[in-house]
């Protein structure tokens, strides 16, 4: 079984089944930007836009990410 618009799996989203109905409901809504979210945790995975390791700077720089401290 897949998601419609997705190539993806039930197994490999199954994530999503596990968050809480507030976030959820939030990204529904438009409160909560998932892919922003997507490309903060990519760079600081030190990942590009595939999902290769490029480094910590340049993965901030692809996904457009600022440091922050």
């Amino acid at each position: 079984m897949t998601y419609r618009s997705t190539e993806f799996t039930v197994d490999e989203l199954g994530f999503i089944q596990i968050a809480l109905n507030k976030v959820l409901a939030a990204a529904a809504r438009g409160e909560l930007d998932l892919n922003q979210l997507a490309r903060e945790e990519m760079a600081s995975r030190g990942l590009d836009l595939k999902g290769d390791w490029v480094g910590f700077d340049r993965a901030r720089q692809i996904h457009q990410v600022e440091v922050t401290k």
